[in-house]
């Protein structure tokens, strides 16, 4: 859990406090099931004072092991997101339900960070741009030796049509 004190900024209208700090996956809640994280986390920011709410500014990175969608290998790359989000004081009027809200000069700032760090993984990632992946025929990894295999198969189906195309 990460609580930031906000005691000296709330007295301040335009008080801010940085942030600058690295910390384990498990601070931020974080199993290898749900993001497989190589290292610390670096946390960057600011949560300031906004009037009538405090807001939270910050980038979240970290190196996360991943599996490329094409060929299957295991890498490493940087995963970041950019945080922002409002701190309501506890009972203000109109703040819906889900909005973050706090009740003492401690600001608990764990669950944004956590969420867009979990949120910015893509589903689908490369190791490199032009990975060029397995072959469906043989199995080959097309990266490391380029095959000869016809993967040009048609659905029997629609083999029928093939006649009208003219090349």
């Amino acid at each position: 859990m990460i609580k930031v004190n906000v005691a000296e900024i709330k007295k301040h209208l335009t008080g801010n406090k940085s942030l600058l700090f690295d910390v384990e996956p498990s601070e931020l809640d974080i199993s290898e099931e749900d993001l497989n994280i190589d290292g610390l986390i670096h946390i960057t920011g600011e949560i300031s004072n906004a009037g009538d709410v405090l807001l939270l500014q910050a980038r979240v990175s970290a190196m996360v092991e991943r599996t490329c969608s094409r060929c299957l290998k295991e890498f490493t790359a940087e995963s970041f997101a950019d945080v922002v989000e409002k701190y309501y004081p506890s009972g203000s009027p109109g703040v819906e339900n889900d909005a973050y809200v706090y009740e003492t000069d401690l600001v608990d700032i764990t669950e944004p960070l956590r969420e867009s760090l979990l949120l910015a993984e893509p589903l689908r990632v490369l190791c490199k741009e032009d990975c060029l992946g397995i072959c469906p025929v043989c199995g080959a990894d097309r990266n490391v030796h380029p095959c000869s295999c016809d993967t040009g198969t048609i659905d029997p189906r629609l083999a029928a049509l093939k006649q009208f195309i003219k090349y």
